[in-house]
Parts: structure tokens; C-alpha cells; sequence
């Protein structure tokens, strides 16, 4: 038994053996190789067995009822064929659809054989339609250049017909020109003037065309035959409207601008203006571009200009003689009704003007400036020869500067330019002589001015009760301030400052002589208090200016010269010396006058007098009061000895009298001259300060002294002297 079983061992790893070597060709499962050793096992029983035909592994009954397996191979056949069995039943439906898609794959090789046969068509199709196409393009093409030259030759022909035109119009120009039925009026004649233009630019353009300088010279003397028929037109209708309007007036006496046949004088031209203005402006509308167009609208302007200048001059005289009567020694209503005259002919005669034409000229402007000019011949006589007064001059400046120039002049522009330069001129000769007559008046009224009785009446004068203020003021201050009030509406700047300058500094030497005029009269304290009053007048009236009241002053100063003569004198031996030492050169080179600036401030000039002057009135006014302590002081400072008691009780007490009795009179004469407490106040206020001064260095020295001494002196304490120096 156990034999047996090595035996069948064996055969089982005989078995394993050749499996394995059979299965690096075939591939089977576990369950399979189980099954091959199984068997191998049961065919090694000694004798044969045979086996049912039912125990057999078969798949198919139809084949093999019975097979006898003795040995290995015989099973491996065996399995081999069960297996093809097996397989040919699981492939069969695979193969029916492999079958099937080979008869799709048949059927398909046939669509594709009749579709490249159908492409095959269609590039034969293709190549076909290109050959077409390119001979279709081809023609196409040469169509469109035929149809281009034929255009080409279509255009050739159609700019040779228009340039052509402007060689053949002269022939129908001319004939135009040449017709005695010819309007210039008429509605051919602006179109035949613009074809001429045009002609003659074309020929100027291309003078490379033949014959175009003859042709060019042709239509010029067409253009001029036709600018002749223009301007004899245009100054034919000018002259004779002129006529007309004159002879509309020749019944009149006298015409005035206020008179209604002075209107006929604009209402005949008015009615042909805008006949002659569509003309004019064909020829100012040229007149840039051609010489010719030019000439007849200078003419054509020179014509209306001599005519208007002809109807409107005489009549302007005429009224300029009778404002002049009417106005008589009223020379600002003469200038201001005067310029308002010519101002309104000036706008009616710039409006009229444009009724003709379009376009400014400087013709205008000589006629304006030609009916202007005649106020001029009566007004330069009358500044010069009548008028003397400045404060008449003053007001013409003024009504030139505010009344006719910022109020017309300068607002109405373009048809007040020409007035405005007459005005301007006017203004300027008034100012000039404006300035000469303020400083005959400054040397005259202020500089040399002799004061009355009256007008040293100080403080009288402020003690009576005069309703004007002004009539309280020195004569010369009135006048200064008047003087400057009238300059400053009617002057330049510049004229004004250098003005200023004088009157301010006359005045000021005016006040300062009547102040010791003033001192002779009455006392020091007035003749102070008179010049700080009107001081403080001049001050708070010249506010307002808004100037500088500073000028620039140049002078030569000799001085050099005067050293280099004299050294040249010294030095006779040596004029002639060939020298650098020769007295000759030195004096030359030495002696030229020196040019010096200085710098004139009348505003800065006041403040320092008014400081002066104030200083001055504390000094008096404090010495007046604290004078005994003052000299007392002095006398300690230059005596060895030192002071008594008694000299010190006399001293305070003789102080305390003095401010007792005068300080009410001071405060009197400052209310009097200043009426205004502030003022008084501030000017006090140093005046006590030096009083308490004074008192504080001789308390010094009374401290010194016994207390009883003191007692006795009793010196006013600082509250004591504060409380009795009040200024209340």
C-alpha cells in the first residue's frame, strides 16, 4: 500500500512536471492542472478501467459517446478536443458578428470605390470651372480697362470743355463790356465781374497753357473796363446824393444839429446806402487779392469822405460859434455841450458810413478826426489865452476825463476813435497848463501869502460860532487841500504826486511862519497847538489819495566844480605840464557836476512836522507846569551843598500851585484847537508823564531828609500827582 502510494507520488510529480512544461504553450486554470493530477492519479490502478461515457467531461453528445482513456495522452487528446468543443460553442456568436462585418466591410469598400470615382468626377468638374473662371477674369479685366480709358477720355474731354471756358468767355465778356445797354446795377453784371476773376486767376495759374498771357492781358482790361463802370457808378450816386441833401438845406439860414433839415443831411444817404453797399462789398471782398479792386475802393472812400466832409465841416463851424456865444466865460458847458455835439456827429457819421460799406478805413478816421479837430481851434486858444484860474482848469480836465472819456470815449469803441484822440489831446493841453497855472498858484496864493489880522486871530477865531468848519482852517491849509482835492479827479498819477509835493511842502512853511506871527499875538502854547491842529488837518484830508505824495528829485550838485576851479587856480604853473599832474586835466576829469536822487516825501514830511510840533507843545506844556522843580534840580546837581527843608516845601508847593492854576488853562486851549478828546488824551498823557517824572527825582531827594522834614514838605504821592493829572 505504501508502495502505491510513493508510486502514485510519483506519477502525480511526473504528472506536475510535464504540466508545467506544458504550460509555458498552453494556458489553463488551477482548477484545471487539479483535475489533470486527479486523473493521472486514477489511470495508475493495474487494471484498465473503462469509463462511462456519461463520466465523461464532454460538451458536445453528438461526438465521441464513449472514449477510453489507458493513458496521458490519450486524455490530453481527449481534453484538447472537449475543449475546441467548448470554445466553437462560446466563439459562435463571435464569429456570426466577425462575419457579419466583413459583409459591412465588403459593402462599405464598395462606397468608397464609387465615391473616389464620383471625386474623381468632381476634380475633372473642377479643373474645368478654373479654366472658365480664369478666362472669365481674364475678359472681366479687360472690360474694366476699356471701360477706365473710356472715362479716362470722358474726363480729358470734360476738363479740356471747362478749361476751354475760360477762353472762350472773353468774347462774351467783351461784348458785355462793349453794350451801351450795360447796368452796372443790372443782375448780369456781378456774375460777369466774378468771371472775370476767375478767368484771370485761371490764366495765372497755368501759364503754361498757350496764349494765356495774351488771354490774361485781355480779361484785365476787361476787369478794368468793368471796375471803371463801378467806381463812376458808386461816385456818380455818392456826388449826386451829396447834391441832393445840400440842396434840401439851401433854403435853411442857419442849420443847427437840432434843426430837422440837419436829418436830411444823413436821411438822403441812408435811402442809397444799401444799394451802393452790395456793390462796394463785391470790391472789398477783393481788395486783398488784386490791386485794381483796391484802387476803386480807396477812390470810392475818398469820394464819400470829401463829400460828407463838404456838407457836415461848415455846419459844425457854425454850431461851434454859436455854442461859443451862448456859453459865454461858461467854458465847461461850451467843452462838455461842445464834445457832446461832436460826439453824436461822430456816431451818426461812423453808423452812415457802414450803411455804404463794409469795412473800416483810415479815411474814416481822417474824417473824423478832420470834423473833430475844429472844437480844437477854439479850445487851445481859450486855455491858453482865457482861462488863468486853475480851479477852472481843473474842472475842464475833469469834464474831458470823467465826462467825455469815461463816460463816451471809452465805452463806445470803435466810432468814438478818432474824437478820443482829439479828447486825449485836449486833455493833455488842459493838464499841461493845468500844472503851470496850480504852481503860479501854489507861489502866489500859498508860498507868498501875507496874512491879516484876521487870519492870525488865534484862539479867538476858534472861539466864535461859524456853522462851516472851514472857514476855521489857516487860509493856506483851505487852499492846499481845495488845490489837491481838484488835482487828484483830473491828473495822471504822476502829475499829481510831483504837485502834491509842492503844495504840501508851501503850505507847511506857510504854517510854520504864521506860527511865529501866532507867538508875537498870543502865546507859545497857541502858536504850537496852530500848527498841530492843522497839521492833523492836512494828515486825516490827504488820506483818501491814494498816492505816494513821493517824488523823485535830480539835481547837479557842483560842489566838485567849485573844489576843481579852485584847485586849477592854485595850480596855474602847471596847466601846460605834459604830465599826469597837468592842472588842466585834473580839472576836467575833477570838476564834472555830480548828478544826485533824492527822494521827496510830502506825506512822510508831515508826520515828521506834526512829530515835531507835538513834541515841541509837551516840552512847553511840561515845562510850563513842573518849570520850579526843573530849576530846583539843576541848582542841587551845581551845589555842594545840599537842600533845606525849606527849599523843598517852598519848591512843591510853588509846583502844586502852578498845576493848580494852569493845567485847567492848557487842557482849555487843547480842547479849543483839538476838539477831540482822544487826540487830547494821547497828547497829555507824555506831558503828565514827564510832570510825574520831575516829582519822582525830587521825591528822591527829599527822602534823604528826616521823616519829620517830610512831613512838613508833603511832596504829593505818584497816585496823588496821577489823580490831579487826569485828563478828564
Amino acid at each position: 500500500m505504501a508502495v502505491q502510494l510513493t508510486t502514485n507520488a510519483a506519477q502525480s510529480k511526473l504528472v506536475r512536471d510535464k504540466l508545467t512544461k506544458w504550460e509555458t504553450t498552453t494556458s489553463i486554470s488551477e482548477q484545471q492542472k487539479d483535475c489533470v493530477v486527479d486523473l493521472a492519479t486514477w489511470s495508475s490502478i493495474d487494471e484498465a478501467i473503462d469509463l462511462p461515457s456519461s463520466d465523461l467531461i464532454s460538451t458536445n453528445e453528438d461526438k465521441d459517446k464513449s472514449a477510453v482513456i489507458n493513458n496521458a495522452q490519450q486524455f490530453y487528446e481527449w481534453f484538447h478536443s472537449v475543449e475546441r468543443g467548448m470554445e466553437s460553442d462560446q466563439e459562435s456568436e463571435y464569429r456570426d458578428y466577425i462575419n457579419s462585418l466583413k459583409d459591412h466591410h465588403g459593402r462599405c469598400n464598395s462606397v468608397l470605390n464609387g465615391i473616389s470615382k464620383a471625386l474623381d468626377h468632381l476634380r475633372l468638374l473642377g479643373n474645368q470651372y478654373r479654366t472658365v473662371s480664369h478666362t472669365t477674369e481674364a475678359l472681366h479685366d479687360s472690360c474694366e480697362l476699356l471701360m477706365q480709358d473710356q472715362q479716362d477720355l470722358e474726363q480729358l474731354g470734360t476738363s479740356i470743355s471747362q478749361q476751354l471756358v475760360y477762353f472762350t468767355e472773353h468774347d462774351r465778356i467783351g461784348t458785355k463790356l462793349n453794350s451801351s445797354a450795360i447796368s452796372v446795377m443790372g443782375e448780369a453784371f456781378v456774375p460777369m465781374l466774378i468771371k472775370i476773376d476767375e478767368c484771370v486767376e485761371f490764366m495765372k495759374d497755368h501759364p503754361e497753357y498757350k496764349e494765356s498771357a495774351i488771354y490774361l492781358a485781355k480779361y484785365q482790361q476787361c476787369l478794368v473796363r468793368a471796375l471803371t463802370l463801378l467806381r463812376s457808378y458808386i461816385v456818380n450816386a455818392i456826388r449826386s446824393t451829396s447834391a441832393a441833401a445840400l440842396s434840401s438845406i439851401s433854403g435853411s439860414e442857419v442849420v443847427v444839429l437840432s434843426d430837422p433839415s440837419f436829418a436830411q443831411l444823413y436821411s438822403k444817404f441812408q435811402s442809397q446806402g444799401p444799394r451802393i453797399k452790395a456793390l462796394m462789398e463785391q470790391i472789398e471782398d477783393r481788395s486783398e487779392k488784386n490791386p485794381e479792386y483796391l484802387q476803386v475802393m480807396q477812390d470810392c472812400y475818398t469820394c464819400y469822405c470829401y463829400q460828407r466832409q463838404s456838407l457836415i465841416l461848415p455846419i459844425i463851424n457854425l454850431e461851434l460859434e454859436r455854442l461859443y456865444k451862448l456859453h459865454d466865460k461858461d467854458y465847461c458847458t461850451f467843452i462838455r455841450t461842445s464834445c457832446m455835439a461832436l460826439i453824436r456827429i461822430c456816431e451818426d457819421e461812423h453808423s452812415l458810413y457802414h450803411t455804404f460799406f463794409s469795412r473800416s478805413d483810415l479815411i474814416l478816421q481822417g474824417l473824423l478826426e478832420s470834423l473833430s479837430s475844429q472844437l480844437y481851434d477854439y479850445f487851445r486858444p481859450m486855455i491858453i489865452q482865457q482861462v488863468q484860474r486853475f480851479d477852472l482848469l481843473a474842472d475842464i480836465c475833469s469834464v474831458l476825463k470823467n465826462d467825455i472819456f469815461d463816460d463816451h470815449v471809452n465805452t463806445k469803441g470803435e466810432c468814438l476813435e478818432a474824437f478820443g484822440h482829439l479828447a486825449l489831446q485836449m486833455l493833455e493841453d488842459a493838464q499841461e497848463r493845468l500844472s503851470y497855472r496850480t504852481q503860479a498858484y501854489i507861489q502866489s496864493d500859498i508860498t507868498n501869502f501875507l496874512p491879516s489880522s484876521g487870519d492870525l486871530a488865534y484862539p479867538s477865531k476858534l472861539s466864535e460860532d461859524l456853522s462851516n468848519q472851514y472857514a476855521m482852517w489857516y487860509p493856506t491849509v483851505r487852499r492846499s487841500l481845495i488845490c489837491l482835492s481838484k488835482l487828484y479827479r483830473c491828473t495822471n498819477r504822476s502829475v499829481f504826486e510831483s504837485l502834491a509835493q509842492e503844495c504840501l511842502a508851501a503850505c507847511i512853511d506857510s504854517l510854520k511862519t504864521a506860527t511865529l506871527s501866532i507867538v508875537e499875538k498870543s502865546s507859545l502854547i497857541d502858536s504850537q497847538l496852530f500848527l498841530i491842529k492843522h497839521l492833523l488837518i492836512i494828515r486825516e484830508q490827504i488820506a483818501p489819495f491814494d498816492v505816494n505824495f513821493s517824488v523823485n528829485e535830480v539835481s547837479l550838485d557842483f560842489t566838485n566844480l567849485k573844489i576843481a576851479a579852485s584847485s586849477l587856480m592854485t595850480n596855474k604853473n602847471r596847466i601846460l605840464s605834459l604830465s599826469s599832474n597837468n592842472a588842466l586835466l585834473e580839472f576836467l576829469f575833477q570838476g564834472a557836476p555830480q548828478l544826485t536822487k533824492k527822494v521827496l516825501d510830502s506825506k512822510k514830511d508831515v508826520d515828521i512836522n506834526l512829530k515835531e510840533a507835538c513834541t515841541d507843545f509837551i516840552t512847553t506844556a511840561a515845562t510850563m507846569l513842573s518849570s520850579p522843580i526843573h530849576a530846583f534840580l539843576a541848582t542841587i546837581e551845581t551845589s555842594a551843598t545840599p537842600p533845606t527843608m525849606e527849599q523843598c516845601r517852598n519848591v512843591v508847593s510853588e509846583t502844586t500851585q502852578r498845576i493848580s492854576s494852569k493845567l485847567p488853562g492848557i487842557k482849555k486851549t487843547m480842547n479849543l484847537y483839538l476838539a477831540n478828546p482822544d487826540t487830547e488824551a494821547i497828547l497829555f498823557r507824555p506831558i503828565r508823564g514827564q510832570i510825574l517824572n520831575q516829582f519822582c527825582n525830587l521825591r528822591k531827594v527829599i527822602d534823604k531828609m528826616e521823616e519829620e522834614d517830610k512831613f512838613i514838605i508833603n511832596c504829593p504821592s505818584p497816585e496823588q500827582l496821577t489823580m490831579t493829572l487826569a485828563y478828564n
